[in-house]
């Protein structure tokens, strides 16, 4: 019998499934700190595989002999040496797949702390000291070995990594970087090289690593969210098999689709990538250790720095930024992505200035050095009456709540709605026919717009549309105002949407009727299984040993090929939910079962079990009495997995 994924693959490929959210992922307390995603171990070796969300970035520690490699460090590397030390070795490798555009780097960092010597393609022209790669060469040490394969496409000096273990001839693992993520590929259009040629290299790359050994575990550098490339999964690892089975990238058989596929669609790329490609290939200079905060700027300079064309951007929620802001200052959160939208929307060369308490610019401060930013121009302090004496125009923002937007809507009084999500968010679902203009794009508000006209912008939990406000307020609009809770709290409060996803609807197609499951998230079906426990039936399809580890309270495990007639034992009116690691697989077999094998509605749990974990266990989406421990990371038995870490609480997270 083929397996799940497998039976399920043509449909999963032909339905259209929700776009990952990782902004709302990344809202959490422990994204702005690397988290352990997976571990594995054997005689005399171990591996981690860190992730570091606001950043979607993935970095490994391998250790084995007493020595100890680290396979593309974020700039600060402080957890690395603490947890070799603690495995009784010592960094002597750092190891890079190319040199990368999202983030700096902590080669240099590295290198200076420990002496490590590093390794990178002899085609990056790297200006530190370093070891030159060639395909073919390794890396060796306490009976492990890193044979580097050529693997341009992301870049023209791409490197894959081949990790072999003790006991094991063929690779065990693949460190692909940015070559080989989990469901996509690397973008080939960031560097100053036509992105087909680029894209027709990363077509032989792709074939060449699809000759491994279909177990070998796929380890890239970046997960969903990145900017590195396109529909990236929110699992951090995979296999080689499954990636040849799932991937589109992988499954197209022609080299002109493929080329045709990789330079469509990709995201809006930063201008701080080239400059981070560019630090990164010289060699990012050393953290300072003890880093002051910004300065509080005297009156006269921070007039002169703001008429220079310096950006302000405001640390603070939401609700201290609507209550009372600098005009035209952009609110970028500490709960979010604050690293990547500063360099979207933050010309990477001018002046910056941090608005906050100070341990807000501190974590500020810090968070922005990951991406280059080593010096801030200066600081606001937290105090709207500090800077009305300083005669800076100070205003409030507007925040709309669901139901005064939803009334309004009703009486055909509404102002201008836009949304400023992605376009596949956007057709995914929606509140309405609105506007859609990305926030990464939001130099379009003025070319469209009317800036006098009121104006409310939607995102999914208010942190894009209350940035949307400020950069439109930036280019002279009047009356911005942004909806309170955003999409999240519109469905929260049962107003109607559109979509896609929307609700379990019929679409025409060929031949007859697709009926499509209904999306539920984390935080909602929280709150219903404490509400109405008795009315769900919440069924994981995940892998015995998987579910073993971690389940939503209250599920069953249930194999997909048995989903069908464990359906038929529970009650007509019980709302069933599936469950699998990152909703991809539960939609494809609801769909399949809705559309042949049964009459039920049947819904998905929008990122799986891993949002539900992050988003309810360690966000704290419902009361902690009602959920189950969550299980320490682990080294895995056979066969390897991800072990989420429940995280420490900080003050400000991503």
């Amino acid at each position: 019998m083929r397996p799940p994924v497998a039976r399920f693959l043509p449909l999963l490929l032909a339905l259209p499934l929700p776009a990952q959210d990782a902004e709302r992922a990344a809202h959490t307390d422990s994204a702005a700190t690397p988290q352990v995603a997976y571990e594995a171990s054997g005689p005399g070796w171990t591996l981690r595989q860190y992730q570091l969300g606001c950043l979607s970035h993935l970095s490994y520690l391998i250790t084995a002999g007493g020595e100890a490699a680290v396979v593309d460090p974020q700039r600060d590397v402080d957890h690395y040496l603490r947890d070799a030390a603690a495995a009784g070795a010592e960094v002597r490798h750092v190891l890079l797949t190319h040199p990368h555009a999202d983030f700096v780097a902590g080669h240099t960092e590295l290198a200076h702390r420990t002496g490590a010597e590093i390794a990178v393609s002899a085609l990056a022209n790297a200006g530190f000291p370093h070891r030159a790669l060639g395909d073919g060469d390794r890396v060796e040490f306490g009976g492990v070995s890193f044979e580097a394969w050529s693997t341009p496409g992301h870049t023209p000096n791409a490197t894959t990594f081949l990790l072999r273990v003790p006991g094991r001839s063929e690779p065990a693992f693949a460190l692909t970087g940015d070559t080989l993520f989990v469901g996509s590929i690397g973008r080939p259009d960031l560097l100053d090289v036509p992105p087909a040629e680029l894209a027709a290299a990363s077509w032989r790359s792709v074939q060449r690593l699809k000759q491994l050994p279909d177990a070998t575990i796929v380890l890239p550098a970046h997960g969903a969210g990145s900017l590195c490339g396109a529909h990236l999964s929110p699992e951090t690892t995979s296999t080689i098999g499954r990636e040849k089975a799932t991937n589109p990238y992988l499954r197209i058989a022609s080299e002109a689709t493929f080329v045709a596929n990789v330079i469509s669609h990709q995201p809006v790329a930063p201008a701080y990538f080239a400059f981070n490609v560019e630090l990164n290939r010289k060699g990012p200079p050393l953290v300072e250790r003890e880093v002051a905060l910004p300065a509080v700027l005297p009156t006269a300079e921070l007039r002169r720095l703001l008429g220079a064309g310096a950006w302000i951007v405001d640390l603070r929620e939401e609700p201290a930024y609507a209550a009372a802001h600098v005009t035209g200052a952009i609110h970028i959160a500490l709960r979010g992505r604050l690293d990547t939208w500063t360099g979207i929307v933050v010309p990477f060369a001018d002046p910056l200035l941090l608005v906050g308490d100070d341990a807000e610019v501190g974590e500020g401060a810090f968070r922005l050095r990951r991406i280059g930013y080593d010096r801030i121009a200066g600081r606001l302090t937290a105090d709207p009456d500090s800077w009305r004496a300083a005669g800076l125009p100070v205003r409030s923002s507007k925040v709309v709540t669901p139901q005064e937007l939803a009334a309004a809507m009703q009486a055909h009084t509404e102002p201008l709605i836009v949304d400023v999500r992605s376009a596949d968010e956007y057709a995914d679902l929606r509140l309405g026919d609105v506007g859609n203009i990305p926030v990464t794009e939001s130099h379009r508000f003025a070319k469209v717009l009317d800036r006098n006209a009121p104006i409310v912008m939607v995102c999914n939990s208010a942190y894009r549309s209350s940035m949307a406000v400020g950069l439109a307020e930036r280019l002279g609009f009047v009356d911005v105002r942004s909806l309170d809770g955003g999409l999240d709290a519109w469905v929260a409060a049962g107003l109607p949407t559109t979509g896609r996803m929307a609700k379990a609807t019929t679409t025409a197609v060929a031949g007859g009727a697709l009926r499509l499951p209904e999306p539920i998230d984390a935080v909602l079906l929280a709150k219903v299984l404490l509400d109405q426990p008795a009315a769900y039936a919440v069924v994981d399809l995940r892998p015995a040993w998987q579910f073993a580890e971690w389940t939503v309270p209250g599920a069953k495990n249930v194999a997909a090929d048995d989903l069908a007639a464990h359906l038929a034992t529970l009650p007509a009116d019980a709302r069933v939910v599936l469950v699998d690691r990152d909703g991809t697989l539960a939609f494809a077999v609801a769909g399949a079962l809705m559309n042949g094998r049964t009459d039920r509605v049947l819904r998905v749990l929008l990122g799986g079990a891993i949002a539900f974990h992050r988003g309810v266990v360690l966000g704290g989406g419902a009361p902690p009495a009602a959920m189950p421990a969550a299980a320490p990371a682990s080294t895995p038995t056979t066969p390897p997995t991800q072990t989420p870490t429940p995280a420490k609480k900080r003050s400000a997270g991503c």
